[in-house]
């Protein structure tokens, strides 16, 4: 992705405040003892490690939203971990930056993207849930 794309993409996410906020109901915010029960359920797990103050992830955000309401990843749960206050997951987990996306199947992660906006992309690693 060239400087001009992230830019677009950056502007885009902040012109649309209220639409971000809309989108982000479909994560629900990180709880410890609520994710090890969800990641021991199997099932497929999205999880996106955010900052508020990170325009990518702000960027990404609208794109997660629009695959995640896809009929197809109706039993995908979708949980968004804060970068500034869950230290403990991101040492669990090894995450090193915001704006990562995780997916998780039957417990174990499967796929990782880490600081990227390009909806293809994102797209593709959020379908390894389904997969």
């Amino acid at each position: 992705m060239n400087r001009r794309q992230f830019t677009a993409l950056a502007l885009a996410a902040l012109a649309t405040p209220l639409s971000v906020g809309r989108a982000m109901a479909a994560f629900t915010d990180y709880q410890a003892e609520n994710f090890v029960r969800l990641l021991s359920s199997g099932g497929p797990v999205v999880v996106h490690v955010h900052a508020d103050w990170c325009p990518v992830c702000r960027a990404q955000i609208p794109v997660m939203n629009k695959v995640l309401a896809q009929p197809a990843y109706k039993n995908v749960r979708a949980v968004r971990v804060n970068f500034d206050k869950e230290q403990k997951f991101l040492a669990d987990y090894k995450v090193v930056r915001q704006s990562t996306i995780l997916i998780f199947k039957g417990g174990k992660e499967i796929a990782r993207l880490s600081y990227e906006t390009d909806p293809a992309r994102i797209e593709q690693t959020l379908a390894r849930a389904i997969s």
